[in-house]
């Protein structure tokens, strides 16, 4: 991988333990990867460094990998969890592993079929000549910026003049970095009059913005519960209507090559998790006993961050319209070459006929005939 290192790091003294060990879901983070297997009905387990083959010839089975961590994969981990893949007739094998590098390279190395990653990971991945394909949509939104209570005030506006000389805290690539930073660039603030201060976890942006080390720190969704209880108030969520109101963040992505070799595999997995994220609109209840089977997240915090929260999106649809416009955004702000045409990295064709079959099966679908409709909308 390129080094895009362009700011400062600034070291954080001593981080609380519960702090230290969460990592974010939308955050290109570098290291050890927390890895969890599931095993298969045969016993056998599945892990994102196996030496498992490239499918060359159509097969039932599909490989996935997701978060545990977050539940910005929680389509994904619905239609796992809920049999939605094996009644689209796949024997799905899925490892949780909590590491957007580890698990794009995972993929580049035919070490899986099908994973769910921040789009900012993706696409600098794209830029640097993956050979990665966007087929479908996991989650967007989720982001906020935090102050200090008696700070809040200061920043009832995020412009040039609020913002000169202010420190902000960030994990490099995290979505809330990426969108921050447009939304900033496209009212005419003069990037450089800010100090983004890249941090080496979200759980240390909270910290730092605890201890004064910055003004205001960008948090993933995951922290929300955490950030508010340690008594930091949002200022921003970034989607306002003079922000980025449809700002995405984690895509379903795999290989040109898995596509050609078996292109049906993947309409049958994105028909799963349009399945999914009907229940999790649907039924409640049932959404959050299935995906509270393999989430590590207790029940009343994953219905306060999928329920009751707001500033989230959970659709299936890939949205090309909003992955060109963060393409493009990465490149204005520095963090990729613009190497690519972006077009020619995504196919929203495997979404529209997994969606045209679901409507076929059941035609007065509300959700289906919503997504539908949204699918049209974003993918001209």
């Amino acid at each position: 991988m390129k080094n895009y290192n362009k700011t400062n790091v600034m070291l954080v003294g001593c981080v609380a333990v519960i702090l230290s060990i969460i990592v974010t879901a939308c955050t290109n983070t570098t290291g050890t990867a927390n890895v969890k297997t599931k095993v298969d009905t045969d016993g056998s387990e599945i892990s994102a460094s196996s030496d498992a083959k490239e499918f060359s010839e159509p097969s039932d089975e599909i490989r996935l990998i997701g978060w545990d961590a977050a539940i910005a994969h929680i389509d994904l981990v619905t239609a796992y969890e809920g049999g939605f893949f094996s009644e689209e007739g796949l024997t799905a094998k899925f490892v949780f592993n909590n590491s957007n590098p580890d698990n794009i390279q995972a993929l580049i190395d035919g070490k899986t079929d099908l994973i769910g990653a921040g789009i900012a990971a993706e696409l600098q991945y794209i830029d640097e000549g993956a050979d990665l394909v966007v087929i479908g949509g996991q989650m967007s939104l989720g982001e906020t910026v935090y102050a200090l209570p008696e700070r809040a005030d200061e920043f009832t506006e995020l412009n040039e003049e609020t913002l000169t000389g202010k420190r902000i805290g960030v994990t490099r690539m995290n979505t809330g970095d990426v969108a921050f930073r447009k939304i900033l660039a496209d009212r005419g603030v003069d990037l450089e009059k800010i100090e983004f201060v890249e941090l080496d976890s979200q759980a240390t942006v909270i910290q730092a913005v605890i201890n004064k080390e910055v003004d205001l720190g960008i948090n993933f969704l995951t922290y929300r519960s955490l950030a508010e209880g340690e008594g930091l108030v949002p200022v921003s969520q970034l989607d306002a209507e003079d922000e980025w109101p449809d700002y995405i963040c984690c895509r379903l992505v795999t290989t040109k090559k898995k596509l050609e070799n078996d292109r049906e595999k993947f309409v049958k997995a994105l028909k799963a998790n349009i399945k999914a994220y009907e229940l999790i609109k649907n039924n409640h209840e049932k959404a959050l006993e299935v995906a509270g089977k393999a989430l590590n997240l207790e029940r009343d915090v994953l219905e306060e961050q999928l329920y009751n929260y707001g500033h989230l999106g959970l659709s299936p649809n890939p949205n090309k319209r909003s992955i060109k416009e963060f393409y493009k955004a990465m490149v204005n702000v520095g963090y990729i070459e613009g190497n690519v045409n972006i077009d020619d990295y995504i196919d929203t064709t495997i979404y529209e006929d997994a969606l045209n079959e679901l409507i076929k099966e059941d035609p007065d679908n509300d959700i289906y005939n919503e997504l539908m409709n949204e699918f049209k909308e974003t993918n001209i």
